[in-house]
């Protein structure tokens, strides 16, 4: 197919031709001899060697022979030779081995290898020592043409892969000698790229390749800015330690080892990208401890006395998720004296340490700031002193420039009826009055005519240089005036709460729920208006209507105002978060089930509370794990199974790690721990503990089967359409778990495991419950076939390592603690072991 379509490529096309007359238009009798000189200049071609430039004598001494039969006009396309492929190699002329025709162009011969397939695969067949002098590589012209070694590269990789890859090399290091690939530039990005990616599949190819990059080194003092990177990170990313620390030393002592490449393989030295095919499948991948992840890293840092990376080193590690392991180094880097340069280095991880409850690693970083950087973390610390003072100066506005006499005074002297307002005005200006209170406004406005009058006598108290504040009373005064809203107003004025009451919002709030529950419109209204001047953003606003909706038991309207948020791209607040948990969840014993809701039931206030979270967490907002396991183990110990597969499904989907790389803001004491841009996995790890997974296999068996519903409870796989005994359905959830990002603890799952059959099966009944004592009593299946079907949904026969089989008695027998000795009441049931 394809030697047929570069024959076709060759031919003269019409829209050359085309081209040419219209670049030079000639009459359309010429066409025919013009055609005819075409298909000569063709024949005459095939004499000349390819070899032989444009500018040479033969060329020169054909041109001028074609030109002097016609015009003298040189054509404006190309005209290409169909060869025969009859003879192998048919084109090996292209070179010589002499040097007498140097001056030939690299792109003149390489249009010619690109045209012919076979002539480029004879010319990148370079990975051996026979027939030196044949190719073109060989020649001293072309030998250096690195845009001809790129060419035969890729055709090398494209035909044989590794093996092309290979040649290639051979070519340039063993056929040849003398030729240093380029260190900079895409082109060399492509040359090294290439043969690390194989060296790291080989480990004598590696060292050769090592060998060549030190050489060019020591010749040339320049090296691939990425072979550092490339080579002990790759070796990381495979899992290879050993063989990345022996180069880490390599690379070291010539010198190639620097901190700003060190920095730039961390994240692979902690955890390898690219895991063995057996680790990828098996179903308990977990990462290592931090002590063993940082080994390497702590190796790496040591053999490189005097680093300063602090900076690049734990934003690195926090970028890519590994938060505990930044805390960790935190505390290796101020051990060898790198430090922090600034605050703002520091703060990224005191913003981790703060989110994830890390509270002794928080205060030890505080510490660590207020010595390390005193005069920032003072500047700081004035600065969130300076914002409250300027606040507090707003709320009470040029009225703290001066008081000439108390509130009262001027408020009684609004209300004396024998003054008019013009010599209460006199009489402040002549005592020097510059403003007056919120009291004194309100019997001023209420001795006002109407909603004008009002704004006629502030305008004039402004022109008179008496100041009224800037509280919220004052403001609202204003506001209902200019609007008109005179109901609203009289009953702000007609109000028994004090100005300085409007201030306070916990009240405010507290009044509008009182006021919304007893159907009181008018007082609900004003304390509505007080709130929106409080909270001039309406999502704050929408805050207070969720709790107040929460606090009537209106779940409905409280759901549709948490998509108000969401369609506003913002979220509830832990305010609000915090009191729909106190408020919708009903309260219950340590280690017992919640009893029913008043409104909802058990599963109905989980599942209220889960889909209302669904909106806030997406959204950036903050839910401790601590809430999350609460709220699975309310459905769990309900059995709401499917309900809580929903939940940790979605969770486990939700707080699956990410990679956005965004830098923190500068760090302010005052301003609570925003969310970082990225996650790892902590959030997964501290929900779906080894309890909770020993937990979701408990739940699993909370289902009453007995003979009669045996097979109206099975299960049947949807694979092998085998019937499953309803049990196992905790197994089933944990491998959905583990398919959507979850690492599972397979000692865990065994244990409990272990214990269900215990507590069917065992000697002794190693709980009180009655639920279990009835599964145990009602049990229609035997060992076996539990067994067989846990096994069968794990889908690992090696769970219990063979004892089903070899020693049964024991693995329904486990060793007992003291606890659950003094726990259980040493009941001997009447069951046996099934034979």
């Amino acid at each position: 197919m394809r030697p047929a379509l570069l024959r076709l490529l060759k031919r003269p096309s019409a829209l050359s031709i085309l081209d040419s007359l219209a670049a030079t238009p000639i009459g359309i009798e010429h066409l025919e001899s013009r055609y005819t000189r075409l298909r000569c200049q063709s024949r005459c071609a095939r004499e000349v060697s390819l070899d032989e430039t444009k500018g040479s004598s033969s060329t020169q001494k054909l041109g001028t022979t074609l030109q002097s039969q016609g015009e003298g006009r040189p054509f404006g396309f190309k005209i290409y030779e169909i060869e025969l492929s009859n003879e192998k190699h048919s084109s090996v002329p292209l070179h010589r081995a002499d040097n007498s025709h140097q001056t030939d162009t690299a792109g003149y011969v390489r249009n010619c290898l690109w045209l012919q397939q076979e002539q480029l695969e004879f010319e990148s067949d370079i990975g051996h020592t026979e027939d030196l002098g044949t190719r073109l590589v060989d020649n001293s012209a072309h030998r250096h043409d690195f845009e001809l070694w790129e060419d035969l590269l890729r055709f090398r990789q494209r035909h044989y892969g590794d093996k092309g890859t290979q040649d290639i090399w051979e070519g340039l290091t063993v056929r040849l000698d003398g030729v240093k690939l380029p260190v900079a530039g895409e082109r060399a990005d492509f040359f090294w790229q290439s043969f690390v990616d194989m060296a790291l599949k080989r480990d004598l190819f590696l060292k050769d390749v090592m060998e060549y990059a030190i050489d060019i080194w020591h010749n040339q003092g320049a090296c691939w800015n990425q072979l550092y990177q490339q080579v002990v990170g790759g070796l990381f990313d495979l899992g290879m330690k050993k063989q990345a620390m022996k180069w880490h030393r390599k690379f070291q002592g010539c010198g190639l080892a620097r901190p700003d490449e060190v920095v730039k393989v961390l994240p692979s030295a902690i955890l390898p990208k690219n895991l063995p095919a057996s680790a990828k499948s098996s179903t308990n991948v977990q990462r290592p401890q931090t002590f063993h992840k940082l080994s390497s890293v702590r190796k790496l840092l040591i053999s490189i006395p005097g680093h300063q990376i602090y900076g690049r080193a734990v934003l690195t590690l926090l970028q890519h998720g590994f938060g505990e392991d930044a805390i960790t180094m935190h505390k290796h880097l101020v051990r060898y004296e790198d430090h922090p340069n600034t605050l703002d280095e520091l703060q990224p991880l005191m913003e981790y340490a703060k989110k994830y409850g890390f509270r002794e690693e928080f205060e030890l970083l505080r510490d660590y700031a207020k010595t390390r950087f005193k005069e920032e973390f003072a500047a700081a610390e004035r600065g969130m002193k300076a914002t409250e003072r300027t606040a507090l100066k707003g709320a009470e506005g040029s009225a703290a420039k001066g008081k000439p006499f108390k509130d009262d005074i001027g408020a009684r002297l609004f209300a004396t009826r024998a003054l008019n307002f013009d010599m209460v005005i006199g009489t402040m200006k002549m005592l020097g009055v510059s403003a007056i209170g919120p009291r004194t406004v309100r019997e001023m406005a209420i001795r006002a005519q109407n909603s004008q009058d009002i704004l006629d006598k502030l305008r004039k108290l402004r022109q008179s240089g008496i100041s009224i504040g800037d509280t919220v009373f004052t403001r609202l005064v204003q506001k209902l005036a200019a609007q008109n809203r005179d109901i609203l107003l009289s009953d702000l004025l007609s109000s028994d709460q004090h100005p300085d009451v409007l201030e306070d919002v916990e009240l405010q709030e507290s009044l509008l729920v009182s006021y919304y529950m007893a159907r009181d419109s008018r007082q609900y209204n004003m304390s509505l208006a007080v709130l929106a001047e409080l909270y001039p953003n309406a999502p704050d606003l929408l805050d207070i209507h969720f709790r107040k909706h929460i606090a009537a038991g209106q779940f409905d309207a409280a759901s549709k105002v948490a998509d108000e948020l969401a369609l506003l791209g913002r979220h509830l607040n832990e305010v609000s978060v915090d009191y729909m948990a106190d408020k919708v969840l009903t309260a219950r014993r340590m280690n017992s089930r919640p009893p029913p809701g008043k409104l909802l039931s058990t599963a109905g206030e989980v599942m209220f509370i889960f889909k209302i979270l669904q909106r806030v967490v997406p959204a950036g907002g903050y839910v401790s794990a601590a809430f999350w396991v609460e709220l699975l183990k309310r459905l769990g110990m309900s059995n709401k199974f499917d309900e809580l597969r929903e939940c940790c499904l979605w969770l486990t989907r939700e707080y699956s790690p990410t990679t956005h790389h965004q830098r923190g803001k500068p760090w302010d004491p005052s301003e609570p721990a925003a969310p970082l841009p990225v996650r790892d996995d902590r959030m997964l790890r501290l929900i779906f503990s080894p309890a909770m997974q020993h937990a979701i296999v408990h739940w699993g068996f909370m289902i009453r089967v007995t003979s009669k519903s045996e097979s109206k409870l099975a299960y049947t796989d949807p694979t092998s359409g085998t019937k499953l005994i309803p049990w196992i359905r905790g197994f089933l959830l944990l491998r959905e778990l583990e398919q959507a990002g979850l690492g599972l603890r397979r000692w865990a799952i065994r244990n409990a495991a272990r214990a269900r059959l215990a507590m069917l099966f065992s000697r002794w009944c190693p709980s009180q419950r009655r639920m279990t004592r009835m599964l145990r009593r009602n049990n229609p299946y035997s060992l076996q076939r539990v067994s067989a079907d846990i096994l069968h949904a794990w889908g690992d026969s090696a769970l219990f390592h063979g004892m089903e089989k070899e020693n049964a008695k024991s693995l329904v027998n486990p060793r007992r603690t003291k606890y659950s000795f003094r726990r259980t009441a040493r009941v001997r049931l009447p069951r046996k072991m099934p034979r």
